[in-house]
């Protein structure tokens, strides 16, 4: 007898009967709904929710949270906050709660801007002839920059606004980088080689431009000079985009670990680091303006998704829920509250959208919640590669 007790006793050590429960509290939030991803805790919870104390997993789920390390991100306005938790085994009997907390600064999520300008390029889609245009942040003001024979394409503002660079050439001959004046004036080009120069973007203090290039046989990020002198080459990589301070670039490359990351590296080529890591491709990083988060684009879940992660390479959060959908090339307000960028929902056209940093829920929902606003709305083009000036 006293051996099967001793069995019995040794099951209950080994199976117990109790389990692990996190809660977590959201506070803050301005009123607005904010993203909670507690993906690592349930399953596919990566929701837009209100402020408010959830508890994973939910009591009628038959998840068992075991030992080890679980992830919360939450995504809201300018706010960006992760939260490890290391949990011990589930004890023999009764509840272990762990408990963390988000708390939003009042503001940090309050209604979004919609003030500035959003300069993108736009092409027929049955005869292909890239131009630029600009439209406000509210959709309501629309103009045409240039209507040539060439394709201008890739374009963005200097920190001033007074300035585009843009990308111009020919798919049968070559493209180079060209700068103008804000109304479409004073054109002037800034490289001439027989490969491939684009998406050029300017440093912070307007004196530096990067720019993608294929002039020594591979696709790398260089620097010139605004007025076209003094090329160098940083690094191997594509779409480049500066730190606010200047002093870093985020980028794409696959030159290093086989697959499409991205990075950031020093101006002068010095200490590149690795942000993001997984099987699929991470494309388009774009700095906020507070130089705390990045945003970018990624296929790692299915389409192409829009993600938030902060400037170290954590809390890496999906804001986008919609995996037949396609998001590209997303471009910050001022504020940091709200994204621009080229998509395509159930169309057969790229669009410039508008979104907040809190993003949309649309898969697996009966009523989409925050569904991103069309700028553009076209039928027959596509409007692509936008960047967000602050007037």
């Amino acid at each position: 007898m006293r051996a099967v007790f001793s069995l019995f006793t040794a099951f209950l050590l080994l199976v117990g009967c109790g389990k692990n429960q996190v809660t977590v509290e959201v506070k803050g939030g301005d009123g607005q709904l904010v993203r909670l991803d507690a993906n690592d805790l349930q399953y596919k919870f990566n929701h837009l929710v209100k402020a408010d104390t959830y508890v994973f997993p939910s009591p009628d789920s038959d998840i068992e949270l075991r030992s080890g390390s679980y992830t919360v991100n939450v995504s809201a306005g300018n706010y960006l906050e992760t939260r490890t938790l290391q949990l011990e085994s589930p004890p023999l009997s009764g509840i272990q709660d762990y408990k963390i907390t988000f708390d939003i600064p009042v503001g940090g999520n309050a209604n979004e801007s919609l003030v500035g300008t959003i300069l993108y390029a736009s092409t027929p889609q049955n005869t292909r002839n890239w131009d630029l245009f600009t439209i406000s942040a509210d959709g309501a003001i629309r103009q045409q920059l240039t209507d040539t024979p060439e394709f201008e394409q890739h374009p963005s503002w200097s920190p001033d606004g007074s300035k585009i660079v843009y990308t111009r050439g020919d798919v049968m001959t070559n493209f180079d980088i060209y700068s103008m004046d804000a109304d479409g004036g004073n054109r002037l080009r800034l490289t001439e080689h027989a490969e491939r120069d684009q998406r050029a973007v300017w440093s912070p203090d307007g004196q530096i431009i990067a720019f993608e290039s294929q002039r020594d046989g591979d696709k790398s990020i260089w620097l010139m000079d605004a007025d076209g002198s003094n090329k160098r080459k940083v690094v191997e990589g594509r779409e480049p985009s500066w730190s606010p301070d200047g002093k870093q670039i985020a980028f794409t490359s696959s030159a290093f670990d086989g697959n499409d990351e991205i990075y950031l590296i020093g101006v002068d080529g010095s200490n590149r680091v690795r942000l993001t890591e997984n099987k699929k491709y991470d494309w388009f990083a774009s700095w906020d303006p507070l130089g705390k988060r990045i945003a970018f684009n990624s296929e790692q879940f299915g389409g192409q998704e829009l993600m938030i992660m902060n400037a170290a390479g954590g809390a890496r959060v999906r804001i986008s829920i919609a995996e037949k959908t396609y998001e590209q090339e997303p471009t910050w307000s001022s504020d940091g509250k709200t994204l621009a960028y080229a998509g395509k929902m159930n169309e057969d056209d790229y669009d410039i959208y508008r979104v907040a940093t809190r993003g949309f829920d649309l898969d697996d929902m009966e009523s989409p919640v925050g569904l991103p606003v069309n700028l553009t709305d076209n039928d027959d083009r596509d409007d692509m590669s936008p960047h967000w000036r602050p007037f």
